[in-house]
């Protein structure tokens, strides 16, 4: 039985499906999310994370074990449900314009994935407002134990403001009052601070104004340099000082592990109400994920 152009959009849906994963995956591999934020899948709609306390550290097994359970601070994530969907006329169909229309679907997960990006940028922007699992902002100054740390700091982003941020994340100890071995690694900035934060991080030596001699730059190749584009307008001066060395990182990403992302077409074939009422064929994307916050002392915010 011969093709007839009703077959088409059929028969290009698998190859769409196909463009869409490989775009997304590699999409995904290069994302800041993956760098900053600790990727969690569930099938539950609420998940709750009651593992947000400490870990206890090792002491030396002279009687018997002294075992601490899950912490008593916990927070919640629901995830929520986004969509993104692409009309395509019907002749662009008929008259074999495929190649553009796979360009289409790669640019589709390629805001799939700048979505994520997205909110987890945005939590970290916004975390000096509300209250996290311990009943502060994520931003703010706690106390810990005996102790009293702050993860936020008012400083425009310079070598000082660095150099403070470091100091105090290093600092921090735990309930037991054993230090917690945090490691700066990342420096996240938006992109009117993109050239400072490489100057700041990146160059080898540091030029002095003046008769002042340049000296070695005792920052570089200590933090590396992610530059978010959705650090703009009331954002713009913020900058983040972060570990994201550990298991544990300072946001966590949420997805469902069936349905995280899907890409699917309304109908196929000449069957589709749309392609009938408005000789249009629709793709679709659909994602199940939310965010929400990780350890606070991983992170470390400026310029608020």
């Amino acid at each position: 039985m011969p093709l007839t152009r009703s077959d088409i959009p059929e028969l290009m849906l698998a190859g769409l499906k196909t463009e869409f994963d490989l775009a997304y995956r590699a999409q995904v591999s290069n994302s800041a999310v993956e760098q900053i934020a600790t990727v969690i899948s569930t099938t539950l709609p609420v998940q709750k994370y009651g593992w947000l306390g400490f870990s206890p550290p090792m002491r030396e097994f002279i009687d018997e074990r002294q075992p601490l359970g899950l912490s008593s601070q916990s927070t919640s994530i629901e995830d929520k449900v986004f969509e993104s969907t692409l009309a395509v006329q019907r002749k662009a169909i008929e008259d074999d314009q495929f190649d553009l229309i796979r360009l289409r679907i790669q640019e589709m997960a390629s805001r799939v994935a700048l979505h994520r990006h997205q909110m987890v940028v945005e939590s970290l922007a916004n975390g000096n407002a509300g209250t996290i699992y311990d009943g502060n902002a994520y931003f703010a100054e706690r106390t810990v134990g005996a102790n009293t740390f702050s993860n936020l700091s008012t400083d425009a982003l310079d070598a000082t403001a660095i150099r403070d941020a470091v100091s105090a994340m290093m600092s921090v100890r735990d309930e037991t009052n054993s230090p917690m071995g945090i490691t700066p690694d990342t420096l996240l900035v938006g992109p009117s601070l993109m050239w400072t934060a490489m100057e700041l991080v990146q160059s080898p030596v540091v030029v002095s104004g003046g008769a002042a001699p340049s000296y070695l730059n005792v920052f570089q190749g200590k933090l590396k340099v992610i530059v978010s584009p959705f650090l703009t307008g009331d954002h713009a001066d913020k900058w983040f000082v972060l570990d994201t060395s550990r298991p544990v990182r300072p946001i966590i990403m949420q997805q469902r592990s069936d349905v995280p992302v899907e890409f699917t077409a309304l109908e196929s074939g000449s069957g589709s109400e749309s392609a009938f009422m408005r000789d249009l064929y629709m793709y679709g994307v659909r994602g199940r994920y939310n965010v929400g916050y990780g350890l606070w002392q991983l992170a470390y915010g400026g310029g608020f």
